[in-house]
């Protein structure tokens, strides 16, 4: 694609991602974009039928931004900061991805199955475990659905967190259910009379 080309969808993108701070994307119009653009109404329907699929490109352009970031992150806390930090200073973008898709296209536009996979394997190499693709797939899911509907909550205002707040208060949950493993674990296999 020339570079004209790729700099018109960029103009257009940061167009609609600033009106959505101020209305809601079913409330926008091409001509609204265009003029905030300094494009014709043409121009914009040489590369996009309407605005729902200039969004759902943007949606695409999101995705592979945020897996361009997370490949660089070296823990799950920096992965779901950079997440967190993303969201937080595109929040009217994200309202809108919740508000015309829900939490699966929520899902669809945020890499967190790639980065929960990203997670299961750096502990499990460190702790020397063999793969169990079934169990890690559970956990996988389980992990994606508690997320979503955390950064559900978190992007739609009903968490007042900063992305470190958030990041702390997972990390603690995750320490203390972790501490709670291991306690049953012995208790099961009777050797925790050494922590009386």
């Amino acid at each position: 694609m020339p570079e004209y080309e790729k700099r018109t969808r960029r103009d257009l993108s940061a167009a609609l991602r600033a009106l959505l701070r101020e209305e809601p994307l079913d409330q926008l119009r091409v001509r609204e974009l265009t003029e905030r653009c300094g494009l014709r109404r043409q121009s914009f329907y040489y590369h996009f039928n309407d605005i729902y699929d200039l969004f759902d490109w943007c949606l695409r352009q999101e995705r592979a931004l945020l897996l361009e970031r997370l490949e660089n992150c070296l823990t799950w806390r920096q992965a779901l900061l950079e997440l967190l930090d993303r969201a937080a200073g595109e929040r009217a973008f994200y309202q809108a991805a919740l508000d015309r898709e829900g939490q699966a296209g929520l899902g669809r536009m945020i890499p967190l199955e790639e980065v929960l996979e990203a997670v299961q394997v750096y502990y499990r190499d460190r702790c020397g475990t063999a793969p169990d693709r079934a169990a890690e797939e559970r956990e996988r899911r389980c992990g994606q659905a508690l997320l979503l509907s955390l950064l559900e909550g978190w992007i739609r205002g009903g968490l007042a967190l900063t992305p470190e707040e958030l990041a702390d208060a997972l990390e603690r949950t995750a320490e203390k259910s972790a501490a709670g493993a291991v306690w049953q674990t012995l208790r099961e296999q009777g050797d925790w009379d050494w922590m009386s």
